[in-house]
């Protein structure tokens, strides 16, 4: 297998476009994704009744000695499953667009994402995803993705010993895209950010794609108090935002969308009242049909609420962002 076919099957698994507020749903289907790990996680999201909310079905968390078993409780029979990389196993870079067709993008950003990481090009899996153009004085732009290719290898191959076999590979950043492509679609341009793991992903988005992200690590060090931490956060997000801003001539941002669930209740109503924009706290209960069981499980589980959210990015992105054929990039990954 010839690995310059990596990089254009790996945009496939991403997603060459991501998902667009204002277009129409696929046809419906389950979505389970999983993220392994330390601790391995799972979400299975189906279509909403009549039309209504997504239903997060399951979410649970354990090791890879329980894969086996949640494949066979069904968690993946009849979805589209997705391996999900963690924070930590992609590496972003903002690139001026290359002057290529589209179906070369990927190919196009392997070399410089492989001088930013400094490994060799051919052992990364790469995509690229134009990004909207906000400010008419800047040269179009994309957003390249890696990950490096062994860790990716093992990973498929620890899922298969399993008996779960995946079609398609994402990043825990789309739950941003599905963070909002659960909220009503409209013009404005909003900011997203979430905290996974032990960084705090933002990102600005229109019309559910990517215009800038940005990943910040959350204080290593024990804050004197909760209150510091909020004013640490709530800083970070400011001066994030205000970057934003300050790029995004064409683009009126008026929303923050945040997913804070490993804070307190105060905390997050803190951070909240800290920033000076329409900020709306993502819940759970409110962007999912689902049980008051996973309502109390993902109440405070960072990880869990993303995990879900990037399944509703994938169930809902419209059918002309479906990667062509999901199966092959799983077959030259692995």
């Amino acid at each position: 297998m010839p690995m310059s076919a990596i990089p254009a099957a790996l945009n496939r698994a991403f997603g060459r476009r991501p998902w667009a507020g204002l277009m129409k749903p696929r046809s419906p289907r389950a979505v389970t994704v999983v993220t392994l790990g330390e601790r391995c996680l799972v979400a299975r999201v189906e279509p909403g009744r009549d039309g209504g909310k997504p239903r997060l079905v399951e979410a649970l968390e354990g090791t890879e000695g329980d894969l086996a078993r949640w494949r066979a409780d069904g968690l993946f029979e009849g979805s589209r499953g997705v391996l999900v990389l963690n924070v930590a196993e992609r590496h972003l870079l903002t690139l001026d667009r290359p002057q290529v067709p589209d179906p070369e993008l990927a190919l196009a950003v392997r070399w410089p994402l492989g001088e930013s990481l400094e490994v060799e090009a051919d052992q990364l899996l790469t995509t690229a995803v134009a990004m909207p153009r906000i400010n008419e004085a800047a040269p179009e732009q994309v957003l390249a993705i890696a990950a490096r290719l062994d860790p990716v290898k093992a990973q498929l191959a620890t899922l298969r010993a399993a008996g779960i076999e995946l079609r398609s590979i994402d990043i825990k950043d789309s739950a941003l895209r599905g963070m909002r492509a659960l909220m009503p679609a409209d013009n404005d341009g909003w900011v997203a950010l979430a905290m996974i793991g032990g960084d705090l992903c933002i990102a600005l988005l229109w019309h559910g794609q990517f215009c800038a992200l940005r990943t910040l690590a959350l204080p290593v060090r024990q804050p004197r108090d909760s209150r510091e931490f909020e004013e640490q956060l709530a800083l970070h997000i400011q001066r994030t935002t205000d970057l934003f801003e300050r790029q995004a001539r064409q683009l009126s941002i008026r929303h923050v969308l945040a997913a804070l669930p490993a804070l307190t209740p105060e905390s997050r109503a803190n951070v909240r009242s800290a920033l000076p924009w329409q900020t709306t706290l993502f819940a759970i209960d409110e962007a999912f049909d689902t049980s008051a069981v996973l309502q109390e499980r993902c109440a405070d589980h960072n990880d869990l609420t993303a995990l879900a959210c990037v399944a509703a990015a994938r169930l809902l992105e419209p059918v002309e962002a479906a990667p062509a054929t999901t199966a092959l990039a799983v077959e030259q990954a692995s």
